[in-house]
């Protein structure tokens, strides 16, 4: 429980450290677009609308990629690809000659590593 809590919170911080830098990613975007609009020292300032236009939509955007992170399921289990048929089939096959293979120190490791045991036995 304690490490499942640990892990919980991992993420969660993990996860602000990601809004945080989302928001100051935005923030950049819109000090360069306020930049450029003014020009360099001594131009004349611009006047244009698609300043306003693409910063909103750059707004919008970044809204909705939030609300869209938040309403989307997180996966639970492992994050690793599910290992297909014919991978299955092979690595069967692989683990079944092993272990039929007289000579091989698969069957003798097994055994050693794990012996069999007697759930009856006092200890």
């Amino acid at each position: 429980m304690k490490i499942g809590h640990g892990v919980r919170l991992g993420w969660q911080k993990r996860r602000e450290k990601q809004m945080m830098q989302e928001g100051c990613y935005f923030e950049w975007q819109n000090l360069i677009a306020e930049a450029s609009r003014r020009g360099y020292t001594g131009e004349g300032q611009l006047q244009w609308d698609s300043y306003n236009i693409l910063r909103q939509q750059l707004e919008f955007e970044w809204v909705e990629s939030v609300e869209k992170r938040k309403t989307t399921p997180r996966p639970k289990g492992s994050k690793r690809a599910p290992k297909s048929l014919e991978q299955r089939r092979k690595i069967s096959e692989a683990i079944a000659a092993k272990w039929a293979d007289p000579v091989s120190s698969y069957r003798h490791f097994l055994c050693y590593m794990f012996p069999p045991m007697n759930i009856d036995s006092e200890f």
